[in-house]
């Protein structure tokens, strides 16, 4: 996985994960310098977003910890300890409203169920209450867009500033549409596999129409031949 961030008009920062280190490469037109190693306890799950003239990205150590740190500073800014939360996984930076925000999962150790939890990493860690629907997830996502944070689940949050989520109302339009959509085209593939066939059933008849007047053309030329072979030897009677 790579995110590529552009600074300045010839230059783009590259951040990418292989094995269990994190590097950061600066690339230009005429070049790319060698890669910085951020880390080197990387387990899984970077995710990386900038805010204000900075890289923040977060990941999943060697030893299960969840860390929030930038690329211009090597120190841990935010730590989600394992010993506290022992299953933990799928760490997401999103920024909304120019305020960080870190989210992860947890699995609860006594019933076995998958819960999302929410922080400001850059604020003393503040926890956000995330709704009851969002609760025994098995996957999320969230993302910036326009200055606007949003969840998804099983349905679409907008994160408002002061980090509440409220449901966006239009999705269950816009899932209904999806779901018209994905009729219409498994339709017209129906209606494209029938002309597929139509058109090569057409195809071997006009074949075979070919074939036959071949033959037709064939018979009748060699009918002409007797005819013409035919008179000749009459008019040696005549």
């Amino acid at each position: 996985m790579a995110n590529v961030y552009t600074a300045g008009s010839d230059r783009r920062l590259i951040i990418y994960s292989i094995s269990r280190y994190i590097f950061l490469r600066t690339a230009y037109i005429d070049g790319i310098e060698r890669p910085i190693m951020l880390v080197s306890d990387f387990l899984d799950g970077l995710s990386d977003v900038v805010l204000g003239d900075t890289i923040y990205y977060a990941y999943q150590n060697q030893n299960g910890d969840i860390l929030v740190k930038n690329v211009m500073n090597n120190e841990a800014l935010f730590r989600v300890k394992s010993s506290e939360n022992p299953d933990m996984h799928c760490p997401q930076l999103v920024v909304n409203k120019d305020r960080l925000m870190l989210f992860y999962m947890v699995t609860n150790p006594l019933t076995d169920r998958l819960s999302l939890r929410a922080v400001y990493p850059l604020e003393e860690g503040d926890s956000l209450n995330i709704p009851v629907d969002c609760e025994n997830v098995d996957m999320y996502e969230v993302f910036g867009m326009q200055g606007k944070a949003f969840l998804y689940v099983d349905s679409f949050y907008e994160i408002t500033s002061d980090g509440k989520f409220i449901k966006c109302q239009d999705t269950d339009m816009l899932m209904q549409s999806e779901q018209k959509i994905s009729e219409y085209e498994n339709q017209l593939n129906t209606y494209m596999q029938e002309n597929r066939q139509a058109i090569q059933t057409i195809s071997q008849l006009e074949a075979t129409i070919e074939s036959v007047k071949a033959q037709y053309n064939e018979l009748m030329e060699t009918a002409i031949a007797y005819r013409d072979e035919a008179i000749k030897w009459r008019s040696k009677f005549i």
